[in-house]
Parts: structure tokens; C-alpha cells; sequence
């Protein structure tokens, strides 16, 4: 028997709620507020339509062909940014799938039974870091991009109703197929920043008697509060700025995908990017240079050290 793949099929089916019907749910209601908008717009016409205070028909005179292209590239580039309510449930479904994953099996005492298997703590463990690093964030990913695929459609009929048929331009759009390609080949890159973060989760998890929230969350922000009184009490620099931009900051911003860009200093590269000038294909390529970053690496280094610990404590801790 192929035992991982089917330790990632048990993580699936015991967490479908959160890897799968979350984005799901959540996509589906920003399908149905994208639709109730066009219906919105379409039954209060007035002869003109505006896109970002710019009007793009007049008494159905269509502007002119460039700026329908412009607007083509800048629906097909709005796949990515659509993403972003999918990206915050991704960054709350992992905080929460890493804070029990070795904890409620113990509350449980369903461990006992998993010990019985013929299967190393090592290779669960490592099976729960797969499923929450890559799985998890695939399947968010490709839910996201067919959402962001139809509202841009969504967006171009609503324009076609106004005497715009910007559909065609946007499916001749190279945009329109590269930006999915671009949300997929990011997913490497979140899954190394988010590494450590999900490892000290796990390790919390596998630790903790009661609570791993409030130990995962609060031991961190709590040193924070720390070290700032400290710092301030006495005058003296202390770190709590680094402190809290290096180890709070990194700990649970990575969550989110895409913080990475602040991380390594590329934030106000990603600032200017012009979607309609600048390839989506430009933003990846900011985002693998991220990978220089010498904090990933010790993050990387961290997160092994983390989830050897968290192998270490499964072997022993059953309760909870």
C-alpha cells in the first residue's frame, strides 16, 4: 500500500469542510454578488457605463478600440486581485487546520487508534504538513481561479449590455489564460513562507493540554507586549520592533498568501505594477526572487526543528 497518498486522502476527507466547502461557499457568494451587481447595473442604465469613473459607452457610442483593449487586459489581470477573499479563508482554514491537527486526535483519544496503524508518527506528521502547506492551498487556488474567471465574464457581458462586446477582446486576451497559470505557480512559494508558521502550530498542537490557540497566539504576542513595556519602562532599544515585525509579524502574516512581498522588500515593486503594461507573469517572477531572502531560509531552517519536535512529543503525548 502506498501509505502517504493515503494519509493526504485521510486528511482530505476528515478536513473537506474547511480545505473544500469553505472557498467554495465563499466563492459561491462572490459569484452571486458579482451577478446581483450586472443585474443591478443593467436594469438601472442610463445610456452610459463607467469603469473607475471612466466612461467606457455614451448613449451607446463604444470609446475608442484601445481603451476597450486596456479594459480587456485589466478584467483578465482582475482574476488575481479577485482572489483576495479566498486568500483570507485560506490563511484562517490553515491557522485552524494546524492548531488541532495534532491536538484533536489527542482530545479525541483517536491517536490511540492511529498508533495502532502500521504508520510512522513521522509520516502522519508530514502528511498533515503536506496537506496544509500544498493541498490546501491548490484547492483554494483552483477554486479561485474559477471564480475569477467568471466574474471577469461576468464583468464583460454586463459591459456587452451597454453596447461594449468586450467579451471577445477579453478571450483574445493573453492575460485572460496566463493569470490562472500565474496563481498556480505561485503555490510553492506560500508554501515556503508558510512553513514555519504551520510547524509551530503543529508543535503547539502536539504539546499543548488544552487551549493551543491561546499558547500558539498568545506566548508570542505576549512576549511582544514584553519586551515594548521593557523598552519603554527603561529608554533603551530593546528589539521589540524587530520582534515584532520578524517573529509575530512572520509568524502569522504568512499565512496570508502573498505577504511575502513584504517580507523581502518587494512591496513597492508590487505597488507600481501596471496591469495593463506589465505581464502577470512579472509578479511571479518578483515573487520567486523573494526566495533570496535569507529570513525564508532561517524560517525553512526553524520549521524542520518544529516539526521534529512535533514528531518527538506525538510519540509520547496521547491526552489532552
Amino acid at each position: 500500500m502506498n501509505t502517504f497518498p493515503t494519509l493526504l486522502k485521510r486528511e482530505f476527507w476528515e478536513h473537506k469542510g474547511g480545505m473544500l466547502w469553505a472557498p467554495v461557499v465563499v466563492g459561491g457568494l462572490m459569484l452571486g454578488a458579482a451577478g446581483i451587481s450586472a443585474a443591478i447595473g443593467v436594469a438601472a442604465k442610463d445610456g452610459s457605463f463607467r469603469v473607475n469613473g471612466e466612461r467606457i459607452v455614451t448613449d451607446g457610442t463604444v470609446l475608442a478600440t484601445q481603451t476597450q483593449q486596456q479594459i480587456a487586459e485589466g478584467l483578465a489581470f482582475a482574476i488575481v486581485p479577485s482572489m483576495a477573499p479566498l486568500a483570507a479563508v485560506l490563511a484562517f482554514v490553515v491557522l485552524f487546520y494546524a492548531l488541532g491537527s495534532l491536538y484533536d486526535d489527542r482530545r479525541d483519544r483517536s491517536v490511540l487508534f492511529w498508533k495502532s496503524m502500521p504508520v510512522s508518527n513521522a509520516a502522519t506528521v508530514l502528511s498533515k504538513l503536506a496537506s496544509m502547506a500544498l493541498v490546501t492551498p491548490l484547492i483554494t487556488a483552483l477554486v479561485g481561479i474559477v471564480v475569477g474567471t467568471l466574474v471577469a465574464i461576468i464583468a464583460a457581458l454586463t459591459m456587452s449590455a451597454f453596447g461594449a462586446n468586450l467579451l471577445p477582446r477579453l478571450l483574445a486576451t493573453s492575460e485572460f489564460y496566463l493569470a490562472p497559470l500565474a496563481v498556480l505557480a505561485v503555490i510553492p512559494v506560500y508554501a515556503l513562507w508558510v512553513l514555519p508558521s504551520i510547524a509551530w502550530c503543529m508543535a503547539v498542537s502536539a504539546w499543548a493540554k488544552r487551549a493551543p490557540f491561546l499558547w500558539a497566539v498568545g506566548t508570542p504576542v505576549l512576549a511582544g507586549i514584553l519586551l515594548s513595556w521593557q523598552q519603554a519602562m527603561f529608554d533603551r532599544d530593546l528589539g521589540a520592533e524587530w520582534f515584532w515585525e520578524n517573529i509575530v509579524g512572520r509568524l502569522f502574516g504568512s499565512f496570508l498568501p502573498g505577504m511575502w512581498f513584504a517580507f523581502s522588500e518587494n512591496w513597492e515593486r508590487v505597488d507600481d505594477f501596471q496591469p495593463t503594461e506589465q505581464s502577470v507573469f512579472e509578479l511571479v517572477s518578483m515573487s520567486y526572487v523573494s526566495l533570496t531572502s535569507p529570513s525564508l531560509w532561517i524560517g525553512v531552517a526553524a520549521a524542520a526543528a518544529l516539526v521534529a519536535v512535533a514528531i518527538r512529543l506525538r510519540r509520547w503525548r496521547e491526552d489532552a
